[in-house]
């Protein structure tokens, strides 16, 4: 079995086991299998959401409208492929302490997910997934990408940001093309890792920082741990490497951010300490693991809200803001939070532009 197939099937059996319930040992069986590798809490995340995918199809019925939700409908070839794969996985689902239901009801879970994708090797270009057309409202929503370099460094991408990975045998260079991006470094003294955005050089030792390149000539840098050096003036043609230390470079230490600002005339590059709140909303957009247990949906929405921006959600009935909401949801998947609404709260979601709005389907 390859190892992505692995992957969604542990996390299908372990979507089955904790809403079943852990004891103490199967609870630190979980913790050690989620930080086991990243991809393990995206993957539990997803097969966690199939359930409320699942209570769509247990709702509908032909008086609540005219066809089915779309998401019920797929290509039969589609299926049938899903379906082959589900089947050659059910014996290992099936073992252990799951029955022969629990393994039936994780196949139909698989049916309903989406592809697993590998990270890209160093070498290609890398983009969020910025493919949401404005103003349709059937629209997906646009996703944060993450991925792990050849060399162990991840990198996470904000919606619409995309990279150009180059490596050889005695460089790391990312140029950031436009957009958010977040670097996580793995230590290589023979082998710098240098990040390259509208002729600002950032060398990284090994350490964590995000940069943004904005629209209007400035290029932002906050470091979360470690430090990098800013090189203002990298032009195309000077070496990375340079036995003096350029008149224009920075030290940018943890909790520092630097701001680059190039006119035609003059280039600007100002470090200033910032406060614990301030690093929290610049990081904000971060993806991370959200455990709702009986939240309002007002607070969700927020929550939700300031991870995501510039998209919006917004709650249209007002009778709908102190519904409760329980799952465990990753803080960039936005559909994912809209298919739990739809199964358990009969929410009805609408996009135009970054806008989302939130309704409840009437049942008559």
């Amino acid at each position: 079995m390859k190892k992505h197939d692995r992957i969604i099937s542990e996390a299908a059996s372990w979507a089955i086991r904790v809403e079943a319930g852990l004891d103490g040992a199967g609870q630190d069986a979980f913790l050690d299998w989620l930080a086991a590798d990243r991809r393990h809490g995206a993957e539990y995340e997803r097969q966690r959401a199939n359930w409320a995918r699942l209570d769509i199809l247990a709702d509908w019925r032909p008086e609540h409208a005219m066809l089915p939700n779309r998401d019920l409908l797929a290509p039969a070839s589609a299926r049938e492929t899903i379906l082959e794969w589900a089947r050659a996985h059910w014996r290992a689902l099936a073992g252990g302490a799951l029955g022969a239901t629990a393994a039936a009801i994780a196949c139909v879970a698989l049916l309903v997910s989406g592809p697993f994708t590998t990270p890209p090797s160093a070498g290609d270009a890398i983009a969020a997934n910025d493919a949401a057309a404005k103003g349709s409202k059937d629209a997906t929503i646009s996703t944060i990408e993450q991925s792990t370099l050849d060399d162990g460094t991840t990198v996470e991408l904000n919606r619409g940001a995309s990279i150009t990975v180059d490596y050889t045998p005695e460089l790391r260079l990312v140029k950031l093309n436009h957009g958010e991006a977040n670097f996580s470094v793995v230590k290589d003294p023979s082998r710098p890792f240098v990040v390259e955005v509208d002729g600002v050089r950032l060398r990284a030792p090994g350490t964590s920082f995000n940069v943004r390149r904005d629209g209007g000539g400035s290029v932002e840098v906050l470091v979360t741990s470690g430090s990098v050096r800013v090189n203002a003036e990298a032009g195309k043609q000077q070496q990375i490497d340079v036995p003096r230390v350029p008149r224009e470079t920075a030290f940018v230490n943890a909790g520092q951010m630097a701001v680059v600002t190039k006119t035609e005339s003059a280039t600007s590059c100002n470090v200033q300490t910032l406060a614990p709140d301030k690093i929290e909303n610049i990081t904000a957009w971060y993806p991370r693991m959200l455990d709702i247990e009986g939240q309002s949906l007002s607070s969700v929405v927020e929550e939700f809200n300031k991870c995501n921006a510039p998209l919006r959600l917004v709650i249209m009935d007002p009778e709908l803001e102190n519904e409760k909401v329980s799952a465990v949801l990753r803080s960039d998947q936005v559909e994912n939070l809209l298919r739990v609404l739809e199964g358990s709260l009969r929410v009805k979601a609408e996009r135009v532009g970054d806008t989302v709005t939130l309704r409840r389907i009437s049942r008559t």
